[in-house]
């Protein structure tokens, strides 16, 4: 009866051989996806802001810098390339002027998508939109 008892724990120790590797790969696994998931929002971020600043860019570049509106664009857009690379996709840029009076309003719309990347491939959409405001010389 004694015998029994004693053995008992080699078997269950045998049974168990390996399951602490198997819970390791399990927890590294699960980890990996939290980081390049965090690193997928940080890119999703960026994203956001580069496409903000561009749409701010357009329309300074039509007020401020006297420009019209198909430098806007360009502008918009050449900021979106140049600091995101690839990262935003189907971009539109839509500038739009409205007279009041002797004010012009200078109405800069940027649109696109993410490209998809990371662990769970989103196209997330992404948009801003600028605006800014000249006031005319009198002729």
């Amino acid at each position: 009866m004694r015998k029994r008892r004693l053995l008992a724990p080699a078997r269950v120790a045998r049974a168990q051989q390996g399951s602490a590797l198997l819970e390791s790969i399990f927890a590294l696994l699960l980890l990996l996806m939290l980081v390049l998931g965090a690193i997928q929002v940080a890119f999703v971020l960026y994203a956001r802001n580069v496409v903000a600043a561009s749409a701010h860019e357009g329309a300074r570049a039509a007020v401020e810098l006297g420009r019209n509106v198909n430098d806007a664009r360009t502008v918009a857009s050449e900021v979106v390339r140049s600091s995101a690379g690839g990262l935003v996709e189907q971009m539109e840029v839509a500038v739009s002027v409205q007279a009041v009076g002797d004010i012009s309003v200078v109405r800069v719309r940027v649109t696109g998508r993410l490209k998809s990347f990371g662990v769970i491939p989103l196209r997330i959409p992404v948009g801003s939109v600028a605006t800014s405001v000249r006031k005319e010389a009198p002729v």
